[in-house]
């Protein structure tokens, strides 16, 4: 491994270690009142307004709570999709499927809840919005996730594929992960916009 791919991986594992304390460090009350600010700035995205399939995630660990956002996405009649983790050979790894009750998901094969695999399917390419977790999000769109790559590989099939919608990928997250700089490698993929509790930072626009 060359010594410039060994400090990027170290940059970042040392990022991901700073920002998963610092959200761990939220109190319940906090995490809770933080995400329910972050819904209203994000419903203020004409994406959000304007889409038919919000592919959502669900949270995990200490992560900013979905659960609101997405409830009130599926009653204003937007079809939400959820991540699942597929074996199988062929790209994206991440699969979308319907799963509107806690009920529909199980433990996936990092131990994740995600839906079941006989779920109905939505093909990627056809999903108008991506929701997108991360540990720090910065605002040229660059941003560091959990180290699977799993969402830079779905972004590039998605902008690839001849049928493909114009798809957003949103990075969705506390205003404390937006970080003045993420370190970056050439194989990650730049999301189009980032929503906190606080702001949209539409990244684009940010970079010029």
């Amino acid at each position: 491994m060359h010594s410039a791919e060994l400090s990027l991986r170290e940059e970042k594992r040392a990022l991901r270690r700073a920002m998963a304390e610092l959200r761990d460090a939220l109190a319940p009350e906090r995490r809770t009142a933080l995400s329910e600010r972050a819904v209203e700035v994000f419903l203020e995205l004409p994406e959000a307004r304007l889409a038919r399939t919000v592919a959502g995630f669900v949270s995990t660990r200490s992560e900013i709570d979905t659960e609101p956002l997405l409830d009130l996405l599926r009653r204003r009649g937007i079809d939400v999709v959820l991540p699942r983790v597929s074996t199988g050979l062929l790209p994206p790894r991440l699969r979308f499927h319907r799963a509107d009750k806690r009920s529909d998901l199980v433990f996936g094969i990092f131990g994740l809840l995600e839906p079941r695999q006989d779920a109905p399917e939505v093909a990627a390419h056809e999903i108008d919005l991506f929701m997108v977790p991360g540990l720090a999000f910065d605002r040229r769109g660059t941003r560091v996730g959990y180290g699977g790559g799993y969402y830079d590989e779905l972004a590039a099939y998605v902008r690839a594929h001849p049928n493909a919608t114009n798809a957003r990928f949103v990075g969705f997250g506390f205003e404390f992960q937006l970080v003045d700089a993420c370190p970056t490698g050439e194989w990650d993929v730049p999301l189009d916009t980032v929503v906190t509790d606080e702001r949209i930072v539409h990244c684009q626009e940010a970079s010029d």
